[in-house]
């Protein structure tokens, strides 16, 4: 039997254009499972083209079913992330006619769907014998997509069991079967190979490591946030937030047995925790923190503000712990606590920012706008509160309504008492993907985006200082190339006074693709195409990974060596000193 788990491409179009052959600028890409909030972004990818860099999450329900899978059946089981591939349509159909599957499982979810469910078709007319099998969010309307779509089952929430019970001859809805805590420590671990392996990324929060292994210590949260869907849709079964949500920790030597294996085999250079809410309790984060010194590598996780003591943050940071996600999701208590349900006091909040960042972690602040019954004076709270805070950085994006959710609940009801201040009023923007929301939103007076640095993050500050002293150095010896004008080129200018000069007095030269042909205070502007005839070192300025791999790239095509190129961000320090 063979079967295949698969993430299949997600690209969108920004302009009408004959086939997939266009330039990355052309393109949004998606990312589907293994986000939370599938959603499309800017690429610096393209179809067939890998950018190593952009935001781009391992599929854990799908990696942790195939090998479940794999093992309880004997089947001959495939894991195909089109995503980590940035593989093209044509691509991912010709493996399909090629290998010709009796199973393949999809994971999709509402913002994705309208996307999702044109292959479905496209698969069911190339091979009408293969059974499609959905999981994800979109399982929550499993009967009414069963009564529109050629689908042989749809499973409800995680689904290690319930493919195998498709694959023993189960069909139609099969509802929530979560693992148990004895089951989900005895599962095989999560599907990696040599091709995928060093493919995930996540940017944040700063201070990470390429090779990133993203990793789970534990499934589900019991918090019921209006817009969070794993906890109502996968590792619970909660549409309205009255429901019990359910948290199940993976064991200390589960994962220290995971890790070991998966860096020893990958060479993994940092590792980011990516629970739902990682920090649950000080008993469970003290074991992985001992896990963690024993595997000697800097860590990150998704953690929230008030769940363990201001020691245990100490106890992170000593076990090689560098940085932390928290999610705030508004600056304004009231809709915190009657829209969201957050739970969340934001001045308790503010008090852990500043002890972790006393510790000399850094801090990612995560936030959303566009709640039901947000008001534009109340998402500028959102805005004060986090200038107000030591964030290292930060994303904004806008709040998608995916079924299975509390948000997706209201539109069905419109009313619900746990969540007493949202409303479907005429404010309220209703777009599933939360990054197009988000470029909605911003086209209005209310500039949001994906991933900000903030000037006063003080890790940030010695990577733009340490950027500015090396071009002035290299300076003294010959012409020197900053490559990048933008936000991270103006806070190094700012950083380093006498770099200004070097630049009106010709002896940095400033090049960039975008700004080629203008001018900074009488320096031009230079396009990139003229690098291969400079002589000295080019120091790429952007901080996002994705943006100096794409440059890299673009310096192969020009025929500017390697060595010439100066990258000082893959040689900052992981932790702050």
């Amino acid at each position: 039997m063979k079967v295949l788990f698969s993430n299949p491409p997600w690209w969108v179009k920004r302009f009408e254009f004959a086939g997939d052959d266009a330039p990355a600028s052309a393109w949004f890409s998606g990312v589907r499972a293994g986000s939370r909030w599938p959603h499309t972004n800017q690429a610096h990818s393209s179809p067939g083209n890998f950018v190593f860099g952009e935001y781009l999450p391992y599929p854990f329900f799908m990696g942790y079913a195939a090998t479940y899978a794999a093992k309880a059946t004997g089947a001959k089981v495939v894991f195909r992330d089109s995503i980590a591939l940035r593989e093209s349509y044509d691509s991912y159909f010709q493996h399909l006619r090629e290998e010709r599957y009796e199973y393949i499982f999809i994971e999709t979810a509402t913002p994705c769907w309208d996307h999702d469910q044109t292959i479905v078709r496209r698969v069911k007319e190339i091979l009408p014998d293969t059974k499609i099998v959905l999981t994800g969010a979109m399982s929550a309307k499993g009967e009414a997509v069963m009564e529109q779509f050629p689908i042989h089952a749809v499973i409800q929430g995680e689904y290690e069991k319930g493919s195998v019970r498709v694959l023993n001859g189960a069909s139609g809805v099969l509802p929530h079967e979560l693992l148990t805590v004895a089951e989900m420590n005895a599962a095989p671990y999560p599907y990696f190979d040599e091709t995928i392996a060093h493919r995930y990324w996540d940017v944040n929060p700063a201070g990470q490591k390429a090779p990133q292994l993203q990793v789970w210590a534990s499934r589900g949260c019991p918090y019921k946030c209006i817009f969070c869907v794993w906890p109502a849709t996968m590792t619970g079964n909660d549409p309205d937030g009255t429901g019990k949500r359910s948290v199940r920790f993976y064991e200390p030597d589960y994962v220290e047995g995971m890790l070991r294996d998966l860096v020893g085999r990958y060479g993994y250079r940092s590792i980011y925790f990516d629970d739902d809410t990682f920090n649950l309790g000080d008993k469970h984060v003290l074991g992985i923190c001992e896990v963690m010194t024993r595997i000697g590598l800097p860590w990150s996780a998704m953690c929230r503000a008030d769940t363990i003591k201001l020691e245990t943050w100490q106890a992170m940071r000593d076990s090689g712990c560098f940085g932390v996600k928290l999610g705030f999701e508004s600056g304004n208590q009231w809709v915190n606590d009657n829209i969201v349900n957050k739970r969340l006091n934001l001045e308790t909040a503010r008090a852990a920012v500043h002890e972790i960042k006393r510790l000399g972690m850094t801090v990612h602040g995560t936030f959303t706008y566009g709640l039901p019954g947000e008001t534009r004076e109340q998402m500028q709270d959102t805005k004060s509160y986090i200038a107000s805070l030591p964030l290292d950085t930060f994303q904004e994006t806008g709040c998608g309504e995916i079924e299975g959710t509390p948000m997706s609940t209201l539109r069905e009801k419109g009313h619900l008492d746990r969540y007493a201040g949202a409303a479907l009023d005429e404010q309220y923007l209703y777009v599933p993907d939360g990054g197009e929301k988000m470029r909605r939103l911003s086209e209005g007076d209310l500039a949001i985006g994906a991933d900000k640095a903030k000037s006063s993050s003080d890790y940030l500050i010695r990577q733009w200082r340490a950027l500015g002293a090396a071009v002035i150095e290299a300076a003294a010896d010959g012409p020197v190339a900053l490559w990048g004008v933008g936000t991270d080129f103006f806070e190094t200018l700012g950083l380093a006074p006498t770099l200004k000069p070097l630049i009106t007095e010709g002896h940095v030269r400033l090049f960039d693709g975008k700004l080629a042909g203008q001018s900074l205070d009488g320096a031009p502007v230079e396009a990139p195409a003229a690098l291969p005839g400079f002589s000295g070192p080019v120091f790429l300025t952007p901080r996002i990974v994705s943006s100096r791999t794409a440059m890299r790239q673009d310096a192969a095509r020009l025929g500017i060596p390697a060595a010439a190129l100066r990258d000082l961000y893959d040689d900052a320090p992981v932790l702050a000193e």
